[in-house]
């Protein structure tokens, strides 16, 4: 597996990590006896009810230890059941359940963000080719993908075909590689005049003066270069990011999941200045809708990006977008007790205000991720 896949990975279990610390799992062991070992006071449950305290042992075998955290991490039970149909196809409904008390049968609200953000960025690279290697067991190494397929066609493994078609593949496949994401590289130019009907290659990597011709003047590249040569590093570090975008996209990829993270909280105080008249919702509530939200729609996103491959990706994004505003619509509806009218213009603010927020985000993920270069 790539750096990329598994550092999505990594953060996810950071967050797993945080829902144990927060202690929003209960441990699982023997109770110590029959009465309190703090206070004394008769048990009648898993806690005491004079004190508090836990009644079950931390004595335990040490498998048990190691079991318990992975259970903390990973364990989904039968509450998943009941938990993904609420989330998905009954927007609000959940949230408004667990927010009036009813918890019980319902995967915690931080769990389940850790849960869908976790399954989100380990299919994503997987689906899109980046979280496999080119040679099985070894690096993205082009070359020797290369003579492979040279070794193959000399022994007669394959046609020549074959042979030319593999080349091809490997050629396209090293192009996207070394480009990275498009929405992080610049588009190089349309040809015009002259230049518009003659043959290009497509599988070859543009140089970089190309793909940033009329976005960054070539003298400009060229002070850049020649100041981080005599050592000015931040120079250097953006002589990097020209040269080779592919390595900022890299990077970047690797900020992303923590800032959709801070964004949690963000989107929860927007909530709360969107009904900040209404005395009856603390930001603990607002919270818990933005976590439902996000969750919602990291799952559609999992599910558009498999989908992607029948319907295309054009109608996947039109389909996220509908989606996403007709939850918010109904999260506005359901939870907060409000009319169409009204929901709909509360969509339309938050729609607004979270869209500039989600591209600052996305811009502080590129600048951190050039700086991490």
């Amino acid at each position: 597996m790539s750096d990329s896949f598994g550092e999505a990975a990594d953060t996810a279990i950071e967050h797993a990590g945080a829902d144990a610390a927060a202690g929003l799992t209960a441990a699982k062991g023997k109770a110590a006896g029959t009465h309190c070992q703090n206070c004394g006071a008769a048990l009648a449950g898993e806690f005491c009810h004079q004190c508090g305290q836990s009644a079950q042992s931390l004595r335990r075998p040490f498998w048990a230890l190691i079991s318990e955290g992975l259970e903390t991490f990973f364990a989904v039970d039968g509450r998943v059941a009941r938990t993904l149909p609420a989330l998905l196809l009954r927007p609000g409904r959940m949230t408004r359940a667990y927010i009036d008390g009813q918890r019980a049968r319902f995967i915690p609200p931080f769990r389940l963000y850790v849960l869908a953000s976790l399954v989100f960025f380990i299919v994503l690279p997987l689906v899109t080719g980046q979280g496999l290697n080119v040679i099985p067991g070894g690096t993205q190494n082009f070359e020797d993908a290369r003579i492979e397929i040279e070794r193959a066609y000399a022994k007669g493994e394959i046609t020549e075909e074959e042979y030319r078609g593999a080349l091809e593949g490997v050629n396209e496949v090293e192009a996207m590689w070394k480009a990275g994401p498009s929405i992080l590289t610049p588009t190089p130019p349309e040809p015009d005049g002259e230049d518009a009907g003659a043959p290009t290659d497509e599988t070859a990597p543009a140089p970089a003066e190309d793909e940033w011709a009329g976005i960054i003047p070539a003298d400009a590249l060229e002070s850049v270069r020649e100041a981080g040569e005599r050592g000015d590093e931040d120079a250097a570090r953006f002589a990097e990011v020209i040269d080779n975008p592919g390595r900022l996209a890299e990077q970047t990829e690797k900020w992303i999941p923590r800032m959709m993270f801070v964004l949690l909280p963000v989107y929860a105080l927007l909530l709360g200045l969107v009904y900040l008249w209404r005395r009856q919702f603390f930001f603990f509530d607002h919270l818990i809708v933005s976590l439902h939200f996000h969750s919602a729609l990291f799952f559609a996103m999992t599910l558009g990006v498999l989908a992607g491959f029948v319907v295309g990706g054009g109608w996947v994004a039109l389909a996220l977008i509908i989606y996403s505003n007709w939850y918010l619509y109904r999260l506005n509806r359901v939870v907060y007790g409000r009319g169409v009218y009204s929901s709909v213009l509360r969509v339309l603010t938050l729609d607004s205000i979270y869209f500039c927020i989600l591209l600052s985000a996305l811009l502080t993920a590129v600048i951190l991720g050039a700086l991490s270069l």
